[in-house]
Parts: structure tokens; C-alpha cells; sequence
């Protein structure tokens, strides 16, 4: 069944079951991780469509839930979507890049005296 990393986005053709100790072969990404699992879900109680499964605290790395079953993980990525898409929107109307802003530098001009 193909499916895609989380990690990295790329196709994966994997056979059979993953090991908890499996990784992706374009990145090293753990493949074992509830992101990478057909059951996780933002909306759902602790991420997981699952009733049954234990409550895992890091998503995105090797676990040992015995309900994991490989889903799309890369349908999940977030890893600059905004980014791009805001800057898709600029180059579409000709204005240039907006330059992206560190939180840290943001909250510390907020609270700087004057």
C-alpha cells in the first residue's frame, strides 16, 4: 500500500508490518509515530481515533502502541505550508517576499522598555 513520511513527505512502499524501529529510507524519520498512523487525529482525544490505544505524549517519534497501522502521514505536515503559500500569494500579485519574524524577537520587542 503507498503511503507517504511524515518527515519528509516522501512515497513509501512498504510491505507488511512496521517495526518500531523502523525508519523512513529518504530521511530517517521513525515511522512508528502516531503521525504516520491512520488512527491519529488533531481533533480526538489525546490525537487518536482510537479508544483503546495508550496515551502517547510525542507524536512524532518511534512508540510502541500495539494499534499503530501506517496512514499518510505526510497529508499531516505543517512544516511551512503558511510560509509558502503566503509567499505563492505575493509572487502572484508582484510584491516581494515578506521576510519571516521570530517569535523570541517579536515577544521581546513587546516587552521592552522605552
Amino acid at each position: 500500500m503507498p503511503t507517504s513520511c511524515y518527515g519528509c513527505g516522501a512515497t513509501l512502499r512498504i510491505d507488511g508490518p512496521i517495526g518500531r524501529r523502523t525508519t523512513c529510507p529518504h530521511c530517517d524519520a521513525d515511522l512508528h509515530a502516531c503521525m504516520n498512523c491512520r488512527h491519529y487525529d488533531e481533533a480526538a482525544a489525546h490525537q487518536c481515533r482510537e479508544p483503546h490505544a495508550d496515551h502517547v505524549v510525542e507524536k512524532e517519534s518511534s512508540n510502541a502502541c500495539e494499534l499503530f497501522q501506517l496512514g499518510d502521514g505526510a497529508s499531516r505536515r505543517r512544516l511551512g505550508r503558511s510560509d509558502a503559500a503566503r509567499s505563492a500569494l505575493a509572487a502572484l500579485f508582484g510584491e516581494a517576499p515578506r521576510p519571516t519574524e521570530d517569535p523570541k524577537d517579536a515577544l521581546e520587542a513587546l516587552f521592552r522598555k522605552k
